[in-house]
């Protein structure tokens, strides 16, 4: 693993021992309130089948101007969706210094890192696909799901704009393939939010490559199940 800078972006690269000629360069994006050395383990076994990782410092955490208690109330509602929004719109310039095959390039995240590759495969064009696990493509949706969990009122009317915007649900998705992963007794962030996205992928757009895994028992977790039901895709797609 090696930990690089580029301007303002930092991110840890972790590269596979194997050359595979058809390999792909997966970008992951991590949870809220966690960090890129968190998923050093997971990262490297996806590079045990010939992939490459990428995962950038995230905008609040790590060392990029990070906040001191993430999952104080006023924090989490007050940051969750700039921090999503605000990496959704930096991708280009990330990327761009990156100098790699966007053709070749899964977008992947957990949880919040879900949620931000979910809006930027939403925005682009010829990237090689997307995994979201435990996250959302639905943003509106899942934003009406947190207010009703915490008693909230209705969505501002500032914020349902800004969400509109970058909300996959409505836009024309790219057209790569999608695994969608999530447990079915998630607390956290609804399934719902998989469930909606997948069906406007499927029916909306009569889509064909998209998979949703979805898992018994298990909360909002990454478990090892999840993390072979990914491989096994990243596979199945590089071939």
């Amino acid at each position: 693993m090696e930990k690089i800078k580029i301007k303002h972006f930092k991110y840890n690269i972790f590269e596979p021992i194997a050359i595979n000629k058809s390999a792909l360069t997966v970008i992951f994006y991590h949870g809220w309130g966690t960090d890129v050395d968190s998923f050093q383990s997971l990262a490297e076994e996806i590079t045990k089948e010939g992939h490459t990782v990428i995962m950038p410092e995230i905008l609040y955490h790590d060392t990029r101007n990070p906040l001191k208690k993430h999952f104080e109330k006023d924090t989490l509602q007050n940051y969750f969706w700039k921090t999503i929004i605000e990496s959704i719109a930096e991708f280009n310039d990330f990327f761009n210094e990156l100098k790699i095959s966007k053709q070749k390039t899964v977008l992947a995240g957990s949880s919040m890192g879900g949620f931000i590759a979910n809006g930027i495969f939403a925005s682009q064009e010829n990237v090689g696909g997307l995994a979201n696990i435990n996250g959302s493509g639905s943003f509106l949706l899942s934003e009406k799901i947190f207010r009703e969990m915490d008693n909230r009122p209705d969505i501002p009317l500032e914020l349902e704009m800004i969400l509109e915007k970058f909300d996959p649900i409505g836009q024309k998705n790219c057209e790569s393939p999608v695994l969608l992963i999530h447990g079915d007794s998630d607390k956290t962030v609804s399934l719902d939010g998989q469930k909606d996205y997948f069906n406007y992928l499927t029916e909306n757009e009569g889509r064909k490559d998209v998979e949703l895994l979805i898992y018994k028992g298990v909360d909002h977790q990454f478990t090892s199940d999840m993390l072979q039901g990914l491989i096994i895709w990243l596979n199945e797609i590089s071939i």
